[in-house]
């Protein structure tokens, strides 16, 4: 069984200064090695004319060079007679390396190579068509990684190679029988973190259920105002993290840009704006991963929908007139629109759901969601009109509800027509399921499955199921009872 904790290190002034220059050199090296597989990938693809294969230098080698390594241009390309890979052939640069430049030899040697192997991932994911390895900024390179068995664990203390011992926020203990298998130190705005993975093989991994084992089944509706709307009628708010804290957001960074360039001011000014970002992550982090794990108690299948997250962020295509002019396109509109879309974090959410999920055995599956919120979960009927904002009223057989929680009723479908469950034996709504033979007329008209009702059984779907009856139909009658198939 695989873990992971994470801690907040309280390293001395000199530790500080010593993983700060740690981190410039690292990143150094992985663009220079970087420019090298770059270089030799474009040689092999896309040979040049002449006898030079340095793309920057033009320095001429003979084709036997070339030729020797189709993956990088450093180190030996050989070990006897075995061929090396090209993460092998850097790796045995390392030691001229710290001969040539030898401020790289307070670095633990672990640490290069771990550094060396996370270049190596990105051209694998590159070859596996998952992107084009990019330089690294700075930015964007804020951690370094340890391997096994380097690294020490003392109580509230922690051993890093080359680095020393420093106490860490011991926020919960590491259970006994566990065996570190990674360590990464990270830079954040707040601080240093420590990522500490361990693994106890004599606790098997949770498997996931049997079709057969499946008792229960929730449907989820991704939105903005509500960041998720469940099949049980239940609705989970989207607190907006980010627009909780703009005001603070803008002082600061205009306070930030006041400041003289490149002066200690400025520095100190963008610090404590990256603490507002930095405290915005984490209020949303923690948020997600309480309902992730809420929804693994509810059910043990959770159905999301497969949303096109990067084009419904993009850019409004420019348009323009007869004569080339540029029109109005609504862009300033639509910014609003895609800054609430990155505020909700959905690809980041289902990470989590589908961490947690494995965690306990729990089944994910992402479905199609075309049409589920212009389709009746009742009758079956399509249709445009339907839906007004929040609500929902069939055009063809008058069924009312909720427009989100109604589409997640039929997200929660499609997951079991792709499954091949039969609804019949799933508590989706609210742990009541109805025989089809209790139904009204209007609602056999979809045979292939079994009817699920839903029934307010909170004060505050009672009173939603009233707004709704009330706002709708003008009358003060009992609460809808949502009939779904």
């Amino acid at each position: 069984m695989n873990k992971a904790y994470k801690y907040k290190l309280k390293p001395s002034h000199y530790q500080q200064r010593m993983m700060a220059n740690w981190l410039d050199m690292l990143r150094s090296y992985y663009n220079y090695c970087l420019r090298d597989r770059i270089e030799s990938y474009e040689q092999v693809k896309q040979p040049k004319l002449g006898n030079y294969c340095d793309l920057r230098t033009k320095a001429e080698c003979c084709p036997l060079t070339c030729s020797v390594s189709k993956n990088s241009q450093l180190g030996e390309p050989f070990k006897g007679d075995k061929k090396r890979s090209a993460y092998e052939m850097q790796s045995s640069e390392l030691p001229n390396l710290k001969k040539t430049r030898s401020w790289y030899k307070q670095i633990h040697s672990t640490v290069l190579q771990q550094n060396l192997r996370k270049l190596d991932t990105a051209f694998k994911n590159f070859f596996d068509g998952r992107g084009y390895p990019k330089f690294k900024t700075r930015q964007r390179f804020k951690s370094f990684n340890y391997p096994p068995n380097q690294v020490k664990l003392k109580g509230n203390k922690i051993y890093l190679p080359s680095i020393g011992w420093m106490r860490f926020f011991q926020s919960r203990q590491i259970p006994e029988g566990f065996s570190l298998r990674s360590v990464t130190v990270r830079q954040k705005a707040d601080g240093w973190y420590v990522s500490i993975s361990i693994e106890d093989k004599s606790i098997p991994q949770s498997q996931p259920k049997d079709l057969a084992q499946v008792k229960s089944l929730i449907g989820c509706d991704l939105g903005i105002k509500k960041l998720l709307a469940l099949s049980n009628g239940e609705q989970i708010n989207n607190p907006q993290f980010e627009k909780q804290l703009e005001r603070t957001k803008t002082i600061r960074q205009r306070r930030a840009s006041r400041k003289k360039r490149g002066s200690k001011n400025q520095k100190k000014a963008y610090q404590k704006l990256a603490r507002i970002d930095q405290k915005i992550v984490n209020q949303r982090t923690n948020y997600q991963w309480n309902i992730a794990h809420h929804l693994t108690r509810l059910a043990d299948v959770i159905v999301l929908e497969d949303l096109n997250i990067q084009g419904m962020s993009k850019r409004c295509k420019p348009k323009q007139d007869e004569n080339g002019k540029y029109l109005k396109n609504n862009q300033s509109a639509k910014r609003a629109l895609n800054r609430l879309i990155r505020d909700c974090s959905w690809g980041e959410l289902k990470l989590k759901i589908q961490s947690v999920a494995e965690k306990f055995g729990c089944i994910v599956l992402e479905v199609n969601p075309k049409f589920t919120s212009q389709t009746c979960s009742n009758c079956g009927h399509i249709d445009s009109a339907s839906r007004n904002k929040e609500k929902f009223v069939c055009t063809n057989c008058g069924f009312i509800a909720d427009a989100d929680n109604q589409a997640s009723v039929n997200i929660g479908m499609k997951g079991l027509e792709i499954l091949g469950i039969s609804p019949s034996k799933l508590l989706v709504d609210n742990q009541k399921v109805t025989a089809k033979s209790e139904l009204t007329d209007s609602s056999k008209k979809r045979e292939k499955s079994m009817a699920l009702v839903v029934e307010p059984s909170n004060p505050r779907q009672l009173e939603l199921f009233q707004w709704i009856n009330g706002q709708v139909t003008g009358c003060s009658e009992s609460p809808v009872t949502a009939r779904r198939v």
